[in-house]
């Protein structure tokens, strides 16, 4: 072997995890990064003999530009970010599961909310304020979010508003950005509507849900790795999907109270990170449990390949906003079980 070949050789390598380095995954505040959370924290990563590093990342952003880089093995991100990955790495990107979807329709998953006090009734009122500038709507560019909102409004007959959506891809400061009046309305998953709806202060403005998404399809929200890790460590990426499957049947069948007990504030951290941990003034800290505390535990489902339909839904949506650098195809991307 050539002295540039073992170079290029050991960068790969370094790049793409050698076998028996941890698997290196990143995590969104989605709540597909609950059951990898926490199966890491249970120790079913361990006991299965996969060895895996979560590496805290602060963005959206950075999470795909990692990737990108080859510094991470695998992420839960959205469907969106995942086909842009894809489009942006031909070749080079596995789906291997989804991460989470709604399965329990009695709870909402999404909903856009509004304030009473903007005098919005309806969405067709919402699409003319925002077109004509008078107001400005909280949701990340580039998501699911944007997807699901551009389908509700097209499905009325509505031309989505786009030069008003403005928002970050940390969706507690969107939340807070609504609760605070800095923009009339926002679309937001669980468990930020619960927290929303049930945070309470003096001074609040009274928050509208204007709409919940019906027959609006959800992405999930989906598991990607790099194509070589798959087919290189395919025992360790098996160990990996076994892990969750075994940590999405322990969270279904706890009782809240346990679930409660053995982690799930772990779980909270991913979406509100730092609150519980600061030391607070007791009224404002009373009222932040008491929201957290009103938060739903979803039920989860266990890991699977990505439907083709809604692949395919939001592949269209997010080529025709120019989203994609390139073709993405199902059968490309989507990873037979390792």
């Amino acid at each position: 072997m050539g002295k540039w070949t073992l170079v290029i050789a050991v960068f790969v390598g370094l790049c793409l995890g050698a076998e028996g380095a941890p698997l290196r995954i990143s995590l969104p505040p989605l709540l597909g990064a609950v059951p990898v959370a926490l199966a890491d924290s249970w120790g079913v990563f361990s006991e299965l003999g996969v060895e895996v590093t979560l590496v805290p990342l602060a963005s959206q952003r950075d999470r795909m530009a990692a990737f990108q880089a080859r510094q991470l093995d695998g992420l839960v991100t959205d469907l969106t970010s995942a086909l842009m990955l894809a489009a942006m790495l031909p070749g080079e990107v596995v789906f291997l599961s989804t991460a989470y979807y709604p399965v329990d329709q009695t709870r909402p998953h999404l909903a856009l909310i509004t304030q009473a006090y903007s005098g919005i009734e309806d969405l067709s009122q919402l699409s003319a304020q925002a077109a004509e500038s008078h107001l400005k709507l909280a949701l990340p560019r580039q998501s699911d979010l944007e997807f699901a909102l551009d389908y509700l409004l097209l499905s009325h007959g509505l031309t989505p508003p786009t030069r008003a959506y403005i928002g970050q891809d940390n969706l507690l400061v969107n939340a807070t950005w609504v609760l605070m009046g800095m923009v009339e309305a926002g679309v937001f998953p669980q468990p930020y509507v619960d927290y929303l709806l049930h945070y309470q202060y003096e001074g609040k403005p009274e928050l509208v849900v204007l709409s919940w998404f019906p027959q609006v399809p959800s992405p999930p929200s989906v598991i990607v790795f790099h194509r070589p890790v798959v087919e290189g460590r395919a025992a360790e990426v098996a160990g990996f999907l076994q892990a969750l499957e075994l940590t999405v049947q322990r969270i279904n069948s706890a009782e809240r109270g346990e679930l409660l007990d053995i982690g799930w504030d772990l779980a909270v951290e991913l979406f509100f990170p730092g609150l519980l941990g600061q030391e607070l003034e007791p009224e404002f800290q009373a009222r932040l449990e008491e929201a957290i505390a009103a938060v739903g535990i979803p039920t989860f489902p266990p890991p699977g390949p990505v439907s083709q339909d809604i692949f395919q839904q939001v592949l269209s949506w997010a080529a025709g906003k120019g989203y994609l650098v390139g073709e993405v195809s199902y059968q490309e991307v989507m990873a037979s079980r390792p």
